[in-house]
């Protein structure tokens, strides 16, 4: 019986099971009847696809497209394949607040801290009609991005200030967009939380079309500086204020009051600043916080409005006792949920958590075990400042120093891949059968086979605006604040720097290329047409980074790869991409000499 005779069920049914999208679609391209099925419902067989290869991941109901999107950031990432850029306001962004240029009283030595959040919404009848919003504080600045794409292309810029006499303690700490979900937000407005150094943490709406913006409300901090600030998910988030007394402060966002007062409080530690001690919320009303001490270095709590009552402490006796170091190990710089990840389970239950040992574990606290698995970088001993979980498989840690981003793979080392078998099989097709002779590396679309730490160095005399800045020479070696990205979906992360927002699309060359590149370029805001020659305008850097070897393998050197810009990709490049699997923008590796290691 020939598989175009079968009935649509059992089709429908195989179909499903097929490892790739490409798959699913050279299927349908085989006979008039196949596709008519597959295509049937508007693509409706995607969905499907998306929910069994990408389970976890939310999406508007655009199957064929989003499957589309979905895997071409699988391929990417399995490429390394990424795009720096610069995000930067420009001079005609509207101004609001009524105070633009602000009198500073200080003179700060070196960049803000970023803190950053965003998201996007689809608005029309296609792929492409979706609008995102990103945020970020610029010291004492708000700048928001409103950016519409599809069939009603716009852009605008906006910069808030109503300071009129500034300092470092009027930087902003904390900065959280409220979804369209949330019960305060208005149609034609953007709502936002927004903490300052200084104590102060308001609700401000901001009407676009009429250039106009409002308090709401203001949450009560006690007179105390603000160190971070964190918010739950779903249409009545609860907002956290971590306070510099150690106590965390949690309010209600849809209270009807202008003077919001907290309805909770933690304690980490009485008397002692809450700086360097992650905290952040696991679900809607779960709370993960670290609280710097050994025998309860994590603690898990359900926050409601009755009461707090702690779920799980994990404590630091895995770390052993045997040194006085105890104490640092124990501290937990950064948190993360894995609530979109392929880790199975209700919402809240698995996280990350970067400990004080260098390394990052994954906890889930339905186990008995102190953590499952560990995540650790032997070639950089920078602290983690911020765990970002990104697509379905990955997270992404940002450095203490050295402007290091690191890309963590989230399965099993051990797990079965039909690319790992493809590469096998060929090498061992197109080599000897000696022993003693290594396997050929010739095989088509593979994956590389290390991890990559990625350098976000840039020139930091023109990207920073503080005075001592403008005149520095170096290049930046510092901290990764913050990451965000818009959605589950979005193939982009923002990550704050001092003094920028760096924005890593993960996208393949031969994508953004080939014959579909419009397709690509529009999600990305992309135009390769203004790096032609040389130029370089879209504010684009040429990467580098390291092949981070595995957590137990303390003898393979780190070898440093470097990015080439799109115009001088040529038939080398692509035939290297073919061989190794590397993104055609890395640079081919030199043979290595004589006096070079081999591994």
């Amino acid at each position: 019986m020939l598989l175009s005779t079968l009935p649509t069920e059992i089709i429908y049914l195989i179909a499903t099971h097929l490892p790739t999208a490409s798959a699913l679609a050279c299927l349908a391209r085989s006979c008039r009847r196949l596709h008519q099925i597959i295509a049937s419902e508007d693509w409706r067989i995607f969905k499907a696809f998306v929910n069994s290869r990408f389970c976890n991941v939310p999406s508007p109901p655009f199957w064929k497209d989003a499957a589309q999107a979905l895997t071409s950031r699988s391929r990417a990432l399995d490429r390394h394949a990424v795009i720096g850029r610069f995000v930067v306001r420009p001079s005609t962004a509207e101004k609001l607040g009524g105070s633009p240029e602000a009198t500073r009283g200080d003179n700060p030595t070196h960049g803000h801290r970023p803190a950053i959040d965003s998201y996007e919404i689809w608005t029309g009848s296609s792929w492409h009609d979706r609008q995102e919003v990103l945020a970020w504080g610029a010291a004492h600045e708000l700048v928001l991005q409103i950016r519409q794409t599809g069939s009603q292309q716009s852009q605008r810029w906006f910069v808030f200030n109503d300071l009129e006499h500034i300092s470092s303690l009027d930087d902003i700490r904390g900065i959280h967009l409220l979804r369209p979900e949330h019960k305060a937000k208005a149609p034609n407005q953007e709502h936002l939380i927004l903490g300052r150094m200084r104590g102060d943490l308001v609700h401000l709406a901001i009407t676009p079309e009429s250039h106009s913006y409002e308090y709401k409300q203001k949450f009560q901090t006690f007179g105390l500086e603000i160190e971070r600030t964190d918010i739950g998910d779903g249409p009545e988030p609860i907002l956290a204020a971590h306070l510099s007394n150690g106590t965390i402060a949690f309010y209600s966002t849809t209270s009807d009051d202008t003077e919001v007062q907290d309805f909770a409080r933690l304690q980490i530690q009485a008397g002692t600043s809450g700086r360097n001690r992650s905290s952040k919320f696991l679900s809607p009303n779960r709370f993960a916080v670290g609280t710097g001490r050994a025998e309860d270095a994590i603690t898990i709590s359900t926050i409601s409005q009755e009461r707090v009552s702690i779920d799980r402490e994990i404590s630091a006796d895995f770390l052993g006792r045997e040194t006085n170091g105890l104490a640092k190990r124990a501290t937990v710089t950064a948190i993360a949920p894995l609530n979109g990840q392929n880790i199975g389970g209700s919402s809240g239950n698995a996280f990350l958590a970067a400990w004080g040992d260098d390394a990052v574990r994954l906890h889930d606290i339905r186990s008995h075990k102190p953590y499952e698995m560990v995540y650790k970088d032997i070639a950089d001993q920078n602290p983690v400042y911020c765990i970002h979980p990104f697509g379905h498989d990955r997270f992404v840690l940002g450095a203490g120093g050295d402007a290091l981003v690191k890309i963590f793979d989230l399965r099993m080392p051990n797990m079965y891949s039909h690319l790992a078998a493809k590469r096998q099989s060929l090498s061992r097709s197109n080599g000897s059968s000696s022993k003693n002779t290594p396997l050929r590396q010739t095989y088509t679309g593979g994956n590389p086979s290390k991890d990559l730490s990625l350098f976000l160095s840039f020139n930091y005399r023109s990207r920073d605006d503080t005075p001592r800045a403008r005149f520095s020479r170096h290049r930046y070696r510092g901290p990764i604040y913050t990451m965000s990205s818009p959605s589950l979906l979005s193939p982009t992360i923002y990550t704050g720097v001092a003094g920028s927002v760096i924005r890593l699309d993960f996208a393949s060359t031969d994508d953004l290329t080939g014959p579909h590149q419009n397709w690509y370029r529009d999600i990305l805001d992309l135009d390769l047409e203004h790096n032609k020659g040389g130029r370089n305008m879209n504010g684009m850097l040429d990467l580098s980074g390291y092949e981070r070897p595995h957590s137990e393998d303390t003898t393979t050197c780190s070898k440093l790869r470097t990015q080439q810009p799109f115009w001088a990709v040529d038939d080398e490049d692509f035939a290297n991409e073919e061989l190794t699997g590397w993104d055609r923008r890395w640079k081919p590796l030199d043979e290595p000499g004589a006096w070079r290691r081999r591994d």
